[in-house]
């Protein structure tokens, strides 16, 4: 296959003739997209040919006895080589504590899966909360994952083992070709045999622990079916929960009152409740037994530091630098260190069991009540106080479902209550004046509390109709929403009072004002969002709805669109979107931060921070745009295409951006010019605003902004007031009369010009004769100004400082004079009018 490149340049050579240098790039840019084009579309067939010529071109192995035999002369060396290697292998063969290791957790494993199975497979698990189902579950994951671990340990070691052995093998086929091979020498035909036997008794030594690894993996492996099907089991369950709110699992609540006989035992339902979570708490400890010193550790550390954060909120309160409102989550140390110490709890039994988690954040009530500003508690009114003690009643009801009459009763009970004090709290809201709102609005809150009226009825009515497993859900959602919402506002008054006092005022007062309009808005925005994501996904996930949200989501998200050869799903398309987007912002708050707070810090020339938060800000678009693309699901293959045909659209049409493109990039290393310099280009002047990677924006002396494309910078002549300092020399022209010595009147002109404010004192001012006309003497005055001073207004000022000088020196400026004289034809004056000469 000929490359149509070659044919192109051929054509064109031989046409010969004048071509102008646009033109010739022209044709340049043409050749080089067509040349990616036809690279594009040949580079899989070239690749497919070059392997498949490769692996016909290869020669084959020569694998006989007489290939693989050791040379006489290397036999001894090679003996006492390998001899040391099969020693070590022995060694770490009967080293018998990995395998006893594996062994003894594998038991392990096996009996805690035995007790968890017998306590999982009983068939009155039906009657417990979903919450206890999900403990359970989570009970199942705890020894998948520490029989995963264990599993992975036990492969690596066999797979150790198995190499050991492979490695025998191997010697063993070159000694065994050795001893084959013709002419050896007794002695040596005497120490290959040797060798044969010693590989020979360490693969029996290995085949014993070999087999004992083997046949651990084996259980292993059962045992992790074995999880699998519990997982599976508990999962089914859970789901069946989902499905039951939708249906009428029990009796109404009057056919139940009628019909109630036989209850089982009050203490049955708590029992069962309690020994799942208290099995599952030790189990869970047992597993990250690791982490504990270090949680105790911390939270032994953190108090004192609180109370250090105390006094240093207080200091901060007392010189102004900081309000009381913002401090108040540190002005109560205790509050906030057991804040903190209660979501490191919750943290760490983030996979760990409910009922604790319950506790713990039952416990966090009370910090979270302390911390909680009290505007807030006066716009949520008693609920934030009843609320913690509906929420410990829940918590115990919920261990009475296996008295269904019971449970169902208090649950109702409490529906009843906490609608009452709803009820009563929103009246209440309806005569407050808006004017008393707290950091929500009036309508806000009043909303959001009919909502939770309209629940609370929604689950009493689902009790009475026979429907306790949406009541619970319901209920319990209502009160773990409320109460998130709460322990997130609080928790970041924590951090927010933290940030003020650990980072230095001087600087965050200094960041503030710098990105007061972008970046602090920002921040705020972006926090506010992730708190409200935060509390929406635990909502829906404690109204049950966030599974088949989630799931819905993915399928559609995750359905695939067929365009020809390329896929398309509406997730690729928005995680493009996003990756974009990220980028952009990224890029954005990376490139201002550089420029305007780390680079001005750092002794760098003028005009390297610019090209480096240019550059940076280029690069991350560019990376970003890559990981969108990965993102989006295309491959480099499917985009070979798209840059072969970017390559020809580059040669016809795009030539001209690519040049202002690597003039940019030529402008950003080289930095002929920099962002405040002084420039005379294209026939105008003015001050470099900034310099992207395309155009160059220039500010007029008039005001006006003007694109220059980089390539023009480049091609045309630049001229560069201040490229390598911000000095200016300038001229002023002075005629006096010959009446005045030359000398004096270079001095006195010089003496005015060193007197003038802006003009430098090195290089010294001058002033010159520059010529001899009719009636004057020409002078030049020449001198240089300050560093950053205005030369216009510096000209301005000599020039009228040399006026007033002369004037005072009484050295006459000549006035230009000219004298007409009149002829007539022949020669003669021509006479004055009459009237001049009456007169």
């Amino acid at each position: 296959m000929r490359c149509p490149f070659l044919l192109f340049a051929r054509s064109h050579r031989s046409t010969g003739g004048r071509r102008t240098f646009g033109q010739s790039t022209s044709h340049a840019w043409l050749a080089v997209g067509t040349l990616l084009l036809w690279l594009s579309l040949v580079a899989t067939p070239a690749r497919g040919q070059a392997v498949t010529a490769g692996a016909d071109s290869h020669p084959p192995v020569d694998v006989t006895p007489q290939a693989l035999a050791i040379r006489p002369a290397d036999i001894p060396a090679r003996a006492d080589a390998d001899e040391q290697d099969i020693q070590a292998i022995v060694h770490r063969a009967r080293v018998p504590d990995a395998a006893r290791r594996y062994e003894d957790a594998l038991a392990r494993h096996s009996a805690a899966v035995r007790q968890l199975e017998e306590r999982s497979g009983k068939r009155d698990l039906a009657a417990l909360s979903v919450r206890r189902l999900e403990s359970l579950q989570r009970h199942w994951l705890l020894y998948e994952r520490s029989v995963a671990q264990t599993r992975a340990e036990l492969a690596r070691t066999i797979n150790a083992r198995s190499e050991d052995v492979s490695e025998l093998a191997k010697r063993r086929l070159v000694w065994q070709a050795t001893d084959q091979a013709a002419g050896l020498a007794p002695a040596l035909r005497e120490r290959v045999e040797e060798m044969i036997a010693r590989i020979d008794d360490a693969e029996e030594l290995l085949s014993v622990p070999l087999a004992g690894l083997l046949a651990l993996g084996r259980s292993g492996g059962a045992l992790a079916t074995q999880i699998q099907q519990g997982v599976a089991s508990l999962a089914g369950m859970v789901e069946e929960q989902d499905r039951r709110l939708m249906s009428m699992d029990t009796p109404p609540l009057w056919l139940a009152l009628r019909n109630a006989e036989a209850r089982e035992p009050l203490t049955a339902g708590v029992t069962r409740s309690l020994d799942i979570e208290r099995a599952f708490a030790s189990s869970y400890d047992a597993a990250n037994v690791r982490w504990l010193p270090a949680f105790a550790a911390g939270a032994l550390l953190l108090l004192p530091a609180m109370v250090w954060l105390r006094y240093r909120a207080r200091s901060l309160v007392a010189s102004g630098q900081a309000t009381e409102p913002s401090m108040r989550a540190l002005s109560r140390p205790w509050a906030a260190w057991l804040l903190l110490v209660l979501i490191g709890a919750v943290v760490y039994d983030i996979q760990g069991p409910i009922f604790r988690q319950q506790a713990m954040m039952l416990l966090a009530w009370i910090p979270v009540l302390a911390l909680v500003q009290r505007r807030v508690l006066a716009s949520v009114g008693p609920w934030a106080y009843s609320s913690a003690v509906f929420y410990f009643l829940n918590t115990m009801a919920s261990m009475l479902l296996g008295d269904q009459l019971l449970y169902r009763s208090v649950l109702l009970a409490l529906n009843l209550l906490m609608l009452l004090t709803l009820s009563w709290r929103m009246l209440r809201a309806r005569r407050r004046d808006a004017d008393e709102a707290g950091p929500m609005p009036v309508w806000a809150l009043t909303f959001l509390g009919w909502v939770a009226c309209v629940v609370l009825l929604a689950s009493a009515g689902s009790n009475v109709l026979g429907n306790i497993s949406l009541a619970t859900m319901l209920t319990g959602a209502l009160l773990d929403s409320s109460y998130a919402a709460l322990a997130l506002y609080a928790g970041s008054t924590v951090v927010v009072a933290l940030l003020q006092v650990l980072v230095p005022r001087s600087a965050l007062a200094r960041f503030a004002g710098r990105h007061s309009g972008s970046l602090i808005p920002l921040a705020a925005r972006l926090g506010r969002t992730l708190m409200v994501l935060a509390w929406l996904v635990y909502a829906l996930q404690s109204f049950r709805v966030y599974r088949p949200l989630s799931t819905a989501l993915v399928t559609v998200l995750t359905h695939e669109f067929q365009l020809g050869l390329l896929s398309i799903s509406l997730g690729s398309l928005g995680a493009f979107s996003l990756a974009i987007w990220a980028a952009f912002w990224l890029a954005k708050t990376i490139r201002l931060v550089l420029s305007e707070d780390l680079l001005p810090a750092l002794a760098l020339p003028r005009g390297v921070d610019d090209s480096i938060s240019t550059l940076t800000y280029y690069g991350i678009l560019f990376i970003g745009l890559l990981l969108a693309l990965a993102m989006a699901g295309f491959q480099v293959g499917q985009l070979a295409l798209v840059f072969g045909a970017l390559g020809v659209g580059i040669g016809f049409g795009l030539q001209d951006v690519v040049k202002n493109f690597v003039a940019g990039l030529i402008l950003m290393f080289e930095r002929p010019i920099r962002v405040g310099d002084l420039v005379d280009v294209a026939g105008m002047s003015g001050k470099v605003r900034d310099i992207g990677m395309r155009a160059t924006t220039i500010t007029t002396f008039d005001g006006a902004e003007v694109v220059v494309p980089n390539g023009m910078l480049l091609a045309d002549k630049l001229v560069n007031w201040t490229l390598s300092g911000s000095s200016r020399r300038i001229h002023v022209a002075v005629s006096t009369g010959y009446s005045v010595r030359p000398g004096q009147t270079i001095e006195l002109l010089v003496s005015i010009a060193r007197a003038v404010e802006g003009i430098a004192a090195s290089p010294a001012p001058i002033a010159v004769l520059t010529g001899l006309t009719p009636g004057a003497l020409e002078f030049s005055v020449r001198a240089w100004t300050n560093p950053g001073s205005d030369w216009v207004a510096v000209h301005s000022t000599l020039s009228v400082a040399i006026r007033d000088g002369l004037a005072e020196a009484g050295v006459e400026v000549p006035l230009p004079q000219r004298e007409l004289h009149l002829r007539r034809a022949s020669g003669a004056l021509v006479p004055p009018p009459a009237a001049d000469r009456q007169r």
